[in-house]
């Protein structure tokens, strides 16, 4: 088998996964909070190879932390972030992060996700909102009601996170209070390009399309190479 078939296959794979994230970009270009996701790659490969440094390594996929835009929704009880931080949210045993804030009121008056997940203080408890109360957040994450007055802080957190799944973050390191706005009555949308990714998802396609070619007639060449030893 020729050697460059695997710098053929580096480069394929590389393309593949560049598929896997583009296209979840695209799929998440209405989700609420979505942060999507940029690839990078590095090239590897022996040095004083004939191939040299050809294969292509995917370095690290990221998240891009960019603000999506601001969509008004008048509900008090929708709040969206603006700049670097998140909410934190209680999920089983697990403190968990997400920039979605369509929140709710459940049964017990504790501030949820849509999910049904606890929203929670800088006590790193439950938010209750007593029953039949307006409330009003301010830029800081401070709750008032309006017959009540101040009722609780949101718990605000910056640091290191990676993607956990249901528009959730976990914590990928220390986490340290946050001062992102907090908007009263807005969400913020997805901060996904749907232009930007649709070329990106066919370039990533031609390329993947280029490196089968590649691979292809490398095997076509040494199936040749062989007839001819044979013969």
């Amino acid at each position: 088998m020729s050697r460059e078939i695997y710098a053929s296959l580096s480069g394929a794979r590389a393309a593949m996964r560049q598929l896997d994230v583009v296209a979840n970009n695209l799929s998440n270009a209405s989700t609420t909070g979505f942060k999507a996701s940029r690839t990078t790659f590095r090239v590897e490969g022996p040095d004083g190879h004939a191939l040299g440094k050809s294969y292509a390594i995917t370095d690290s996929v990221s998240p891009y932390t960019v603000d999506g835009p601001l969509i008004g929704t008048d509900n008090p009880l929708d709040l969206a972030l603006q700049g670097d931080g998140y909410f934190s949210i209680q999920v089983g045993a697990e403190r968990l992060l997400t920039r979605d804030g369509h929140f709710t009121l459940g049964d017990d008056g504790v501030l949820r996700t849509g999910s049904g997940y606890e929203v929670l203080s800088q006590s790193g408890t439950g938010i209750e909102i007593p029953a039949g109360e307006s409330i009003s957040v301010t830029e800081s994450g401070e709750i008032f009601g309006e017959a009540t007055g101040y009722i609780d802080t949101l718990s605000l957190v910056r640091g290191p996170a990676r993607q956990a799944g249901g528009n959730t973050w976990s914590p990928a390191g220390p986490m340290v209070e946050a001062a992102p706005r907090v908007v009263q009555g807005a969400l913020e949308g997805s901060n996904t390009n749907p232009m930007q990714s649709m070329v990106e998802l066919i370039e990533a396609s031609r390329y993947f399309e280029a490196y089968q070619k590649a691979m292809q007639a490398s095997d076509g060449m040494d199936e040749r190479l062989n007839r001819s030893g044979g013969a």
